[in-house]
Protein backbone atom coordinates (compact mmCIF):
# COMPACT_ATOMS: atom_id res chain seq x y z
CA UNK A 1 0.00 0.00 0.00
CA UNK A 2 1.44 3.32 -1.05
CA UNK A 3 1.47 6.12 1.54
CA UNK A 4 -1.12 8.77 1.00
CA UNK A 5 -0.81 12.43 1.87
CA UNK A 6 -2.77 11.84 5.06
CA UNK A 7 -0.57 8.98 6.34
CA UNK A 8 2.60 10.87 5.40
CA UNK A 9 1.46 13.85 7.48
CA UNK A 10 0.71 11.60 10.48
CA UNK A 11 4.18 10.00 10.28
CA UNK A 12 5.90 13.38 10.31
CA UNK A 13 4.04 14.39 13.49
CA UNK A 14 5.12 11.19 15.24
CA UNK A 15 8.83 12.02 14.87
CA UNK A 16 10.53 13.38 17.98
CA UNK A 17 11.34 17.09 18.00
CA UNK A 18 15.03 17.98 17.73
CA UNK A 19 16.92 18.34 21.01
CA UNK A 20 17.44 21.84 22.36
CA UNK A 21 20.81 23.40 21.67
CA UNK A 22 23.05 23.75 24.69
CA UNK A 23 24.12 27.33 25.00
CA UNK A 24 26.17 29.11 27.63
CA UNK A 25 23.01 30.55 29.14
CA UNK A 26 21.00 27.36 29.61
CA UNK A 27 24.02 25.19 30.50
CA UNK A 28 25.33 27.40 33.30
CA UNK A 29 21.94 28.21 34.75
CA UNK A 30 21.43 24.55 35.61
CA UNK A 31 24.88 23.90 37.09
CA UNK A 32 23.66 23.73 40.70
CA UNK A 33 20.81 21.30 40.02
CA UNK A 34 22.72 18.38 41.55
CA UNK A 35 23.41 20.03 44.89
CA UNK A 36 20.87 18.46 47.21
CA UNK A 37 21.56 20.87 50.04
CA UNK A 38 21.02 23.87 47.78
CA UNK A 39 17.78 22.36 46.46
CA UNK A 40 16.39 21.93 49.95
CA UNK A 41 16.83 25.62 50.70
CA UNK A 42 16.17 26.96 47.19
CA UNK A 43 19.50 28.77 47.45
CA UNK A 44 21.92 28.19 44.60
CA UNK A 45 24.57 30.68 45.67
CA UNK A 46 27.91 29.47 46.98
CA UNK A 47 27.26 31.04 50.37
CA UNK A 48 23.84 29.45 50.64
CA UNK A 49 25.20 26.07 49.62
CA UNK A 50 27.98 26.24 52.23
CA UNK A 51 25.46 27.15 54.94
CA UNK A 52 23.28 24.19 53.99
CA UNK A 53 26.27 21.83 53.80
CA UNK A 54 27.47 23.00 57.23
CA UNK A 55 24.05 22.42 58.73
CA UNK A 56 23.91 18.94 57.20
CA UNK A 57 27.42 18.14 58.55
CA UNK A 58 26.35 19.15 62.07
CA UNK A 59 23.46 16.66 61.88
CA UNK A 60 25.79 13.73 61.06
CA UNK A 61 26.23 11.61 64.16
CA UNK A 62 29.07 9.27 63.13
CA UNK A 63 31.81 11.28 61.44
CA UNK A 64 34.57 8.70 62.03
CA UNK A 65 34.48 7.48 58.42
CA UNK A 66 35.27 10.93 57.04
CA UNK A 67 37.74 11.80 59.80
CA UNK A 68 39.71 8.61 59.01
CA UNK A 69 39.69 9.46 55.29
CA UNK A 70 40.95 12.98 56.09
CA UNK A 71 43.73 11.58 58.27
CA UNK A 72 44.86 9.20 55.49
CA UNK A 73 44.74 11.93 52.88
CA UNK A 74 46.77 14.30 55.06
CA UNK A 75 49.45 11.61 55.46
CA UNK A 76 49.46 11.01 51.69
CA UNK A 77 49.85 14.75 51.06
CA UNK A 78 52.74 15.07 53.50
CA UNK A 79 54.54 12.11 51.89
CA UNK A 80 54.09 13.51 48.39
CA UNK A 81 55.21 16.97 49.49
CA UNK A 82 58.35 15.51 51.09
CA UNK A 83 59.21 13.65 47.86
CA UNK A 84 58.60 16.79 45.81
CA UNK A 85 60.72 18.97 48.12
CA UNK A 86 63.67 16.54 47.99
CA UNK A 87 63.53 16.49 44.19
CA UNK A 88 64.34 20.18 43.78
Amino acid sequence: MAPTKKTAAVTKKAEAPPAAKVTKKNASSKSNDDNAAAKENNDTTRKGFMKAAGAAWKKVEDKSKWEEMAKEDKQRYENEWAKYSRGQ
